[in-house]
């Protein structure tokens, strides 16, 4: 009997209960033309905001104006991001430029690392 008693004492005080670990698990996003001077990395993401839907470019250029790169799409209205692969430009600091038809929007440095 009294080992029976002191096994039921073990069992509940081994008995402990769940702890629930609350995770945030809210994106971030790397706002490119907020800074000015941003390191980025390969196949890094890169977000900005649009304000209408017609066609947009961004365009990588060297300090000298010489286009290294360009790439057309339609975007969203709102937050976008695109994937920006860094491993054929130069190790240095170049220009990102977004436009649409009615000329520049945003533009910042970029070092590229």
């Amino acid at each position: 009997m009294r080992k029976g008693f002191i096994l039921l004492l073990l069992i509940l005080f081994s008995c402990q209960k769940d702890e629930i670990l609350v995770i945030d698990q809210t994106p971030t996003y790397t706002m490119i033309f907020e800074k000015n001077g941003i390191v980025v990395v390969d196949g890094q993401d890169i977000s900005f905001d649009i304000t209408e839907t017609t066609q947009h470019q961004l365009i990588i250029t060297k300090q000298d104006g010489s286009i290294l790169t360009k790439e057309i799409f339609q975007p969203e209205v709102g937050l976008n991001t695109r994937k920006i692969y860094t491993k054929i430009l130069p190790k240095e600091t170049l220009i990102l430029t977004l436009q649409n038809s009615s000329g520049m929007i945003n533009t910042t440095s970029i070092i590229v690392e």
